[in-house]
């Protein structure tokens, strides 16, 4: 059996659920099983990466899913896309006409998802924008308050 202490006290694992006894446990019985094959390619793709830690962990991607559904979410922003597991999950998870605008600085690490999107075949519904954010994000505001203003004008 694991050792759960050291020289400062015992180990405590910082989850919801304090154990991960019990967090790998719903993992392997709930989560796994239902995670799409392809995200798990894209994530198990993504493990060996020096930055993984900044990957979408499965759990919490099945709840953006979850989310995304009863929302009935068309149009989603994702901020930092890393290699695109949350993208690839959001996009499997909106209508065929939904839209994801993806902004990341990095071009790279996000085409480390790009051949998983591709045999999804939901590449269409992404639209990657490689820019700081803040730019893209300004932008976007200010284009929807012209679509607002020329709306409003009409009545």
């Amino acid at each position: 059996m694991e050792n759960n202490t050291s020289a400062a006290g015992p180990k405590r694992f910082k989850g919801l659920l304090q154990s991960e006894e019990l967090y790998q446990y719903i993992l392997e019985t709930s989560v796994y099983p239902r995670e799409p094959k392809i995200l798990k390619e894209l994530r198990d793709a993504t493990a060996s990466h020096p930055w993984a830690i900044w990957g979408t962990t499965p759990d919490s991607g099945q709840l953006l899913s979850m989310l995304l559904k009863i929302a009935n979410a068309k149009k989603t922003l994702e901020v930092g896309v890393f290699t695109g597991y949350s993208v690839l999950l959001t996009a499997l998870a909106i209508p065929d006409d939904g839209k994801v605008t993806a902004i990341d600085i990095s071009r790279e690490t996000y085409e480390v998802g790009l051949p998983f999107i591709r045999r999804a075949g939901v590449e269409h519904k992404i639209d990657f924008i490689q820019s700081e954010a803040l730019l893209v994000l300004d932008k976007l505001l200010e284009d929807t308050k012209l679509i607002l203003r020329s709306i409003t004008r009409g009545y």
